[in-house]
């Protein structure tokens, strides 16, 4: 059952965040970057989304999380055992829902570019590709730009 996160879910989040990331994101990043992501960095960053995510348990630990910003989707992680589940499709309309519950009208994500499969994914949830935008991260020896697909879609809140 996808429910709100809480702090207790840290740990485990922060693992499924940092293993995803790794299999499915590092190799569009410099070696900077991959670097620079550590259990300890995902650990920091999962207790700051806290109040925006959302987490699914499945036997008995996380299966998959997501989370948001503002209007932006920054995080939809899906544990490899659960891929093809239909746990993302689960996932990303609850989190479309709760996000429209706080009154997003339209919401953007950034996907990679080369990320293909996530991309595919997207679109068949309903999400557009609006242009290419660039996202910072460590490089060698400074700061560089990685060009991701910026996604929109159009929300509506079901409660109402």
């Amino acid at each position: 059952m996808i429910r709100n996160a809480v702090i207790a879910d840290v740990p485990q989040v922060a693992g499924l965040y940092y293993s995803v990331w790794h299999e499915t994101h590092a190799a569009f990043m410099p070696e900077e970057e991959r670097a620079r992501r550590t259990l300890t960095f995902f650990e920091h960053r999962v207790k700051e989304l806290i109040p925006t995510s959302l987490v699914e348990h499945r036997d008995g630990s996380v299966a998959a999380f997501s989370s948001w910003n503002g209007n932006l989707l920054g995080q939809l992680f899906v544990a490899r055992d659960y891929r093809g589940t239909r746990l993302a499709s689960e996932l990303l309309s609850a989190t479309e829902r709760e996000m429209a519950k706080w009154g997003i009208g339209e919401a953007e994500l950034h996907c990679v570019v080369g990320n293909d499969r996530a991309r595919r994914f997207y679109e068949r949830m309903g999400w557009r590709h609006f242009g290419e935008i660039f996202e910072v991260v460590a490089g060698p020896g400074r700061e560089v730009s990685i060009p991701f697909w910026r996604m929109v879609k159009v929300l509506r809140d079901s409660s109402s």
